[in-house]
């Protein structure tokens, strides 16, 4: 994971060579970045991923040894860390430079706006698909962005959505046409709020915007992540 920084805009890339599966150890990284981020003054933050894949979400395949209360340990500190980064007191955006599927797709969901590479990639929480049922916290922050006649579609039947199909869906604010065009795309759209809008009124109203929903899902995530094992 790596951190730039350039014209008040600080861009977090995070490249594994394979899918940016989510661990604990990457969990850490993006939190210590977030510190830096905010130690920085830095105005706006992008998310970027690597060519073709943003994140293909949590590694599965540690998931089965880890013990009841490893298992619960891992998925709040998954939880805080996308909450975080909802309340973040910046303009965040996320350069999906591919698929964005599950943990990906939430922690697109949780930043401001999206840009997305066009071709064969998709934005999908596929949770039910998987057989695992969507946290409340997790619902909180995907139905900041997907509209109401899209809820079914896009959170209880896990449909997965091109670019095309979710920028028509106003899921994405944005295609370009490869991955490096998208993150300097997403740069471009963090820069534009970052100049544009009072750092202090977007930082507050953010704050009264998603703060309350935030605080509730934080008092509530001992019993909500009770329920997924």
């Amino acid at each position: 994971m790596e951190t730039s920084f350039r014209d008040g805009v600080a861009t977090v890339r995070f490249d594994d060579g394979k899918a940016n599966a989510l661990d604990a150890g990457w969990f850490t990284r993006l939190d210590a970045a977030l510190d830096e981020v905010e130690a920085a003054d830095a105005r706006a933050l992008v998310l970027a991923g690597r060519d073709g894949m943003f994140s293909a979400g949590l590694n599965l395949k540690i998931l089965p040894g880890l013990s009841g209360p490893e298992f619960i340990a891992f998925f709040e500190q998954f939880s805080r860390l996308v909450l975080r980064l909802h309340g973040l007191g910046l303009p965040t955006v996320a350069a999906l430079t591919g698929h964005a599927i599950a943990g990906g797709a939430i922690l697109a969901y949780a930043c401001d706006m999206r840009c997305m590479t066009a071709g064969p990639y998709r934005l999908q929480l596929n949770e039910t698909a998987i057989g695992m049922p969507l946290p409340a916290w997790m619902l909180m922050v995907a139905q900041s962005v997907v509209p109401r006649h899209l809820e079914a579609r896009a959170l209880l039947h896990a449909e997965a959505f091109s670019a095309e199909a979710a920028l028509a869906e106003n899921l994405i604010d944005d295609i370009e046409v490869d991955p490096a065009s998208t993150v300097a795309r997403a740069e471009r759209m963090a820069r534009d709020l970052a100049e544009r809008l009072s750092p202090a009124a977007y930082a507050a109203t953010k704050a009264r915007l998603r703060g309350p929903l935030i605080r509730a899902a934080l008092d509530g995530l001992a019993a909500d992540l009770a329920t997924l094992r």
